[in-house]
């Protein structure tokens, strides 16, 4: 006690760590303890002291959590853009390394995790001792001290995870965050430290306290449109924001704490949360109604800054916000799952048997926040477990399966995660989660194993329509764990056709019409008819397999995609002519006509392939002609609005926009797959697989996993009147 009483009024040296020593943990008197942390009132704000002590966790007293990030807690931005000479702005932004991926654009970053040793340069006082942690813990510290005084009647304690766990005892880290469930439902209350205060700060709780304010059965009258429209407020209850206040908004969501995977589970189980930031604090339960809010209404497509940018008020007056507005941030899905998987818990408990939900299965879990962020890879799997269903797959057949254990290497969780999760369900959706070759960034996974500590995108096709596609058929498939466990995965499948031909990206090519060139010169190779191994009465035109094709046959949710998407993808070739025809003359100065028009080498030949169209079909030349005659014609009235092909933009997107390549096989079939395949590669439809997959051939005999595809025609068993072999292979 007598060293607490000097430390409170003295300096601290640089050296009083060699003058103290390190803390030293006791270990834990039984497996089913806990430490606790004891903030100890301070005369000196700079100086943190506090004590340790353990407990049973089922007879400990009452405590807080802390949840907070390790790192840097702020929202951070750093440009990408290559800036002329005299910009102002080339001044206020980070260099960039000219190796970015992203080179070419803004984008947001996280601070990055810090190291457990090298980012712990802050000193606490712990029973005479020294621990080290970093400057948001140090900062979080203070705040929850500053509360305390030497007049408080009982003693306030805390369980923090850097300070109550032996982060370097393996085998009690691995006890403890079993535990960790356990104790965040034990806690009072879990206060969320979102970090210090910023400029941005003030604009984003006057949206919270707003918002929040709404009653919730007005959420529903809310026009979608009215985000822009604020003249009609009189009519229903509006929140009354600016765009500055909702800027703020969206600056606070970018905080690195809600994409933490631990942050699932500290916020979804606590009885309630507190959320603070700097010296202002609020409870959770206004943000949830916000994120509510935004959800019902869906103006969360209204709050992403590159919409936001082109609105004229903040054009003419961003303030403090230039940097944001030239940023990508958007609310994200993020916050949005966190809130929803809280209040699904929250009602497992529920006396009303109408109001109560079972726990979402580990899988859903995983999945739904593959966007998560942790500071140990491992943890994108263990953060999750506590909040899983142990009656369901996969802890009903392996009950005792996926321990937390920091002894194995990341590969090993990541490999033992898909091991268990494929036996357990028996088929083969976990492939459509492996990310693109080129995104994986754990060495030496096996390339069927997903790697957790990247998000995922695009999204896996299943989620355009699940229960659509069967490629396989009903074949099954027997797992084998023993050489699963060894890195390799045997299959039994049939070998479709090997691709000849790819489309280019359309972020692959300064010229943006050569994207198009290239998945036209696609259509264009098809031999017709195009090949019907499901003997279907139909013989589709290459133009109608494309379109089909680009938006995996899916149209507003309707499978297979209506005549209608057919009609839309015309007047989509129309616009998409007169956008590349007219660039070369563009400018914001005056109009230019002695600019060259682009190469006709990469100008998509779309009047060579509606010519090849029958006379009779829907997308021939003349038919085409006459609407673009009709479009032309609507211009000069002012009556045409390509609004009707913001659906279709939709569908393209969400089926693989940039993200997703165009191919075409040696037998003439068209798909889509994953931006990494190339020529050489190999279809293949996998026993219990809903969608066929791409496989890259090795010199060993085996294959690696490139992706899943879209192939059109052979969806839903097709392949089955084709006689192909029937072949085991090994995936590595």
């Amino acid at each position: 006690m007598r060293s607490r009483t000097i430390l409170s009024h003295a300096k601290v040296p640089q050296n009083l760590p060699f003058l103290l020593g390190n803390y030293q943990y006791t270990p834990l008197p039984s497996p089913t303890s806990i430490r606790l942390l004891e903030l100890v009132p301070s005369e000196d704000q700079r100086v943190v002291q506090c004590s340790l002590r353990a407990f049973e966790l089922e007879d400990a007293p009452l405590f807080f959590a802390l949840s907070y990030t390790w790192g840097n807690p702020l929202m951070r931005l750093k440009s990408t853009i290559a800036f002329p000479k005299n910009s102002h702005t080339l001044n206020t932004v980070p260099n960039l390394s000219a190796s970015d991926p992203d080179n070419g654009i803004f984008s947001q970053i996280y601070g990055e995790p810090e190291s457990s040793k090298s980012s712990r340069r802050h000193s606490v006082f712990c029973d005479g001792r020294i621990i080290k942690v970093t400057s948001n813990l140090k900062d979080a510290l203070r705040m929850l001290a500053s509360s305390i005084t030497s007049q408080s009647p009982s003693p306030t304690y805390y369980w923090i995870d850097a300070l109550c766990m032996d982060q370097q005892n393996i085998l009690e880290r691995n006890a403890q965050v079993a535990k960790m469930a356990e104790i965040f439902k034990k806690a009072q209350n879990v206060i969320v430290w979102l970090g210090k205060e910023d400029e941005y700060t003030m604009d984003a709780l006057t949206t919270i306290e707003k918002v929040s304010a709404v009653p919730e059965e007005a959420w529903s009258s809310v026009p979608y449109t009215s985000f822009y429209d604020p003249i009609q407020s009189s009519t229903y209850q509006r929140p009354d924001l600016s765009y500055h206040n909702w800027l703020g908004f969206i600056a606070l969501i970018n905080r690195p704490w809600f994409k933490r995977a631990w942050a699932m589970q500290e916020i979804a189980l606590a009885k309630s949360a507190t959320v603070v930031c700097g010296d202002k604090t609020f409870p959770w339960e206004k943000l949830s109604r916000t994120l509510s809010f935004i959800k019902a209404s869906k103006w969360y497509h209204h709050l992403q800054t590159e919409k936001l940018r082109h609105v004229k008020s903040l054009q003419k007056n961003a303030g403090q916000y230039k940097r944001i507005l030239q940023s990508k941030l958007d609310v994200g899905v993020g916050p949005v799952y966190l809130n929803a998987t809280r209040l699904k818990l929250s009602k497992i408990d529920s006396t009303d048997p109408n109001e109560q939900n079972q726990k979402p299965p580990l899988r859903m879990l995983i999945d739904t926040h593959r966007f998560s962020k942790s500071t140990d890879p491992r943890d994108k799997v263990y953060a999750f477990l506590g909040l899983a269903d142990r009656n369901m797959a996969p802890f009903r057949s392996q009950p005792n399966s996926l321990v937390p254990n920091y002894n194995l290497s990341v590969q090993e969780v990541y490999l033992e995660t898909a091991r268990v999760l494929m036996t357990s369900y028996r088929n083969l959706s976990l492939l459509s989660h492996v990310e693109d070759p080129s995104q994986t960034r754990i060495p030496n996974l096996p390339s069927w194993v997903p790697d957790y500590s990247v998000k995922l995108d695009p999204y896996p096709l299943r989620y355009r329509g699940p229960s659509y596609w069967k490629a396989s058929g009903n074949l099954k498939w027997e797992p084998n764990i023993f050489s699963m466990a060894n890195g390799e995965l045997e299959l039994t499948g049939y070998h479709l056709d090997t691709i000849d031909q790819t489309s280019i990206l359309q972020n692959e090519s300064d010229d943006p019409s050569a994207s198009w060139a290239s998945i036209v010169k696609l259509a264009l190779s098809l031999d017709l008819p195009y090949p019907n191994p499901g003997n279907h009465n139909k013989s589709p035109g290459r133009v109608e397999v494309l379109w089909r094709t680009l938006t995996t046959d899916i149209y507003n949710k309707i499978y297979p995609a209506p005549p209608k998407a057919g009609s839309l993808f015309i007047d989509y070739i129309l616009n998409l002519q007169i956008r590349h025809r007219l660039t070369p003359w563009s400018s914001s100065d005056e109009f230019q006509p002695h600019h060259s028009p682009l190469s006709e080498s990469i100008y998509p030949e779309w009047r060579t392939l509606l010519q090849l169209e029958p006379m009779e079909s829907f997308y021939s030349l003349g038919k085409y002609r006459e609407r673009l005659a009709t479009v032309v014609e609507s211009m000069f009235n002012g009556t045409y609005s390509p609004i009707g092909l913001a659906q279709l933009q939709h569908e393209f997107d969400q089926s693989g926009g940039k993200r997703r390549r165009l191919f075409k096989t040696k037998e003439g079939y068209l798909g889509t797959g994953a931006r990494s395949l190339r020529e050489g590669d190999e279809v293949w439809i996998l026993h219990t697989a809903g969608v066929p997959f791409v496989l890259r051939p090795q010199p060993n005999g085996h294959h690696r996993l490139i992706g899943e595809s879209f192939v059109y025609g052979v969806m839903h068993g097709e392949m089955q009147g084709l006689s192909l072999p029937r072949r085991q292979i090994t995936l590595e």
